[in-house]
């Protein structure tokens, strides 16, 4: 048979026989709306054909193609891990900061278990001084009169013993609790406090903490409120183990 001559500017091969040509079209048609591929360079559009990028001219095809096609998939690839790993460490971060801000200024736990000796104390408007009172050892317990410190609301005292010289505070919270702690203000060294309405104040540097909690409320030196000794109340005395005391040490 004798095949009539090919077309001018087509790009097909149409043969007569009913069937095989239009096969051979419709596999042209899908080589011309073939894939398109991105250029690993400057990531245009091409043809799956195409041999080299229509804009760059980098070449489309070979080992240096697949080599820069896979490190820019990689790098799409690992760019949203990244930047999940950045969050979560940040939200970490975050999370343990807040934690050890606010277990430094939250409420002391010992507060809680100091004994109820009184009704409510309102303090609104008053300013409350420090009493000074003298303290007497016995039987390993450092005692105060419970009257003087319901009389005074706070009073300063210190312990003598074993070479050393401690100084101690009692108060009456607004709950009509009495608090016993190391009367000091640890970083400015302050050792006298007064009470101004709902705060304990240090008289060095205006620092205020609760009464109620010893939580910081504003000033310096937030993080150090008088340290908190449990105490007890029998037959009308307040009375402090003596081995607490003698085992405080300064945190500041």
């Amino acid at each position: 048979m004798i095949l009539p001559p090919l077309p001018t500017g087509t790009g097909r091969l149409t043969l007569p026989l009913e069937g095989e040509g239009r096969e051979e079209e419709v596999q042209g048609e899908e080589r011309e709306e073939g894939g398109m591929k991105d250029c690993p360079e400057c990531r245009t559009k091409n043809e799956d054909a195409s041999q080299f990028c229509k804009k760059c001219g980098f070449l489309l095809a070979g080992s240096l193609f697949k080599e820069k096609s896979e490190r820019a998939l990689g790098k799409k690839k690992k760019t949203p891990s990244l930047l999940i790993s950045l969050i979560v460490m940040v939200i970490v971060l975050g999370g343990v900061a807040f934690w050890i801000i606010e277990a430094k200024t939250t409420a002391n736990s010992k507060m809680g278990w100091q004994p109820k000796v009184m009704d409510r104390v309102d303090y609104s408007g008053q300013t409350v001084p420090m009493a000074d009172i003298a303290a007497r050892v016995e039987n390993g317990r450092i005692c105060i009169p419970l009257d003087l410190v319901k009389q005074k609301k706070m009073v300063r005292f210190e312990y003598e013993g074993n070479g050393v010289r401690i100084p101690l505070l009692a108060y009456v919270t607004l709950a009509g609790r009495v608090v016993t702690a190391i009367s000091m203000c640890e970083p400015c060294r302050s050792t006298r406090f007064h009470i101004q309405d709902k705060v304990l104040v240090c008289n060095a540097c205006n620092t205020e903490w609760s009464l109620e909690t010893l939580k910081g409320v504003s000033g310096g030196c937030m993080n150090y409120p008088p340290e908190v000794i449990p105490s007890t109340v029998e037959k009308g005395s307040v009375l402090i183990q003596e081995k607490l005391v003698l085992g405080w040490k300064p945190k500041a």
